[in-house]
């Protein structure tokens, strides 16, 4: 009521309601870059496995020789990305847990933020199921690629 210098009461809920608004955009901000990086990392995976393919012509041939289908080879490239995908998330999660138990008591301490290390939550499992999948998908350009080079030869 006082008309000179009116006071302005600060709202909990609006205030807090105000700041998860502004966090939800950054958080989405991120989101969408982590995708176009996953994105990005699976067509890396692809051209990575297309040039291999390219290289390892000679071998192809040399099983083909040896009696091994078509199919075969095809299962073979599909492992092999298997095996990159499954031997990144393992690294990447061993490097995350390494690195927020070492950090853990610094943000506590310094930023008050309480970090639980336990990585494998039932989101996560999916999100792992997610890239493993999608890994096996993207892969599929480059084995039909050494399906169709060891049926030709």
């Amino acid at each position: 009521n006082y008309a000179p210098e009116p006071v302005v009461a600060i709202l909990p809920g609006v205030a807090l309601s105000e700041l998860w608004r502004m966090i939800a955009v950054l958080e989405n901000t991120l989101l969408l870059v982590s995708a176009l990086v996953f994105i990005a990392a699976c067509l890396g995976v692809s051209a990575m496995l297309l040039a291999s393919i390219r290289e390892r012509r000679r071998e192809i041939q040399l099983l083909r020789i040896m009696g091994a289908p078509p199919m075969v080879l095809f299962l073979l490239i599909e492992l092999e990305a298997l095996i990159i995908t499954l031997f990144s998330c393992v690294l990447g999660a061993g490097l995350l847990t390494a690195c927020l138990a070492t950090l853990k008591d610094y943000f506590a301490s310094q930023y008050g933020l309480h970090i639980e290390i336990n990585l494998f939550t039932q989101n996560s499992m999916y999100l792992l199921a997610a890239v493993v999948s999608a890994s096996v998908f993207v892969a599929v350009i480059p084995s039909l690629s050494g399906y169709r080079k060891a049926r030709v030869n």
